[in-house]
């Protein structure tokens, strides 16, 4: 049984609601904010700034706030495609085994399996093999709203520097308008930024010399139609260069060529 073939329920997914919410009440969950509140010359100060707004930052801005303290989260997405899921991975499914448990802090009904049976029912769990890629979006897309989180998204942290008063600065640039220029001020910077905070991708200096409509890179956002009817070479023997061959076959490609300088 296919899981996609079946029609969600939503009336299940509110009952789920309803339960996560009653679970919460009796933990007493969130937490009441206890830091005090602090300001600079009259601009507040956060008790901690979350840099990346997937799967960690959430997880994390959720655990604080069951601890009492303000966390918001900064994300250069627009809302729904944080992390790679939706955006850059290419695996059909997660390489994970479906019955980890992921972000739900020790809260059943906050589970992957416990938003999915409550659409799709345990028959279709039990046939389950892998969790799709996209649907780990959707129930990530789902865990931010019933969770209260604010996320501000189409925020891009230009740079973090520590100040003299003990404080951090966060400027930033608004992508929402125009990338207006502002700051932020936290008392703690937490950079849940994934592969991302790497440095992003990278490419040898020749790479820049092959005209830009013809290469592309694993960490950008691409579509395998481009490669139908053509001769790919994939430069690289990781799993991410094993995604992009098998896209590319998936696609239509004539013929995938993996180089791997490793023996």
């Amino acid at each position: 049984m296919n899981s996609r073939t079946i029609e969600p329920s939503a009336l299940g997914l509110k009952a789920l609601e309803a339960r996560l919410r009653q679970d919460l009440e009796w933990l007493c969950l969130p937490a009441r904010r206890w830091v005090p509140q602090k300001t600079v010359q009259g601009q507040p100060v956060l008790d901690v700034a979350i840099v990346g707004g997937a799967m960690a930052g959430l997880a994390l801005g959720a655990s604080l706030a069951h601890q009492g303290v303000q966390a918001p989260l900064f994300d250069r997405a627009p809302p729904g495609f944080e992390g790679p899921w939706a955006t850059t991975a290419r695996m059909e499914t997660l390489r994970s085994p479906k019955e980890l448990t992921g972000p739900a802090l020790g809260l059943a009904s906050l589970t992957f399996r416990a938003w999915f049976e409550a659409q799709f029912g345990l028959e279709a769990w039990t046939a389950l093999d892998k969790i799709p890629r996209l649907q780990w979006a959707d129930y990530l897309r789902w865990y931010r709203p019933v969770l209260g989180l604010h996320v501000r998204h189409l925020q891009r942290v230009v740079s973090v520097r520590p100040r003299s008063d003990g404080v951090a600065q966060l400027d930033m640039a608004d992508d929402a308008n125009g990338g207006r220029a502002y700051t932020v001020l936290a008392r703690h910077v937490v950079l849940a930024t994934g592969r991302d905070g790497l440095g992003g991708p990278w490419v040898p200096d020749w790479a820049h010399q092959i005209p830009r409509d013809r290469w592309v890179h694993s960490g950008e956002v691409w579509d395998g139609e481009r490669f139908r009817g053509q001769r790919v070479a994939v430069i690289g023997g990781g799993a991410s260069a094993m995604d992009v061959a098998a896209t590319a076959l998936e696609s239509g490609a004539a013929r995938v060529d993996l180089l791997v300088r490793r023996a």
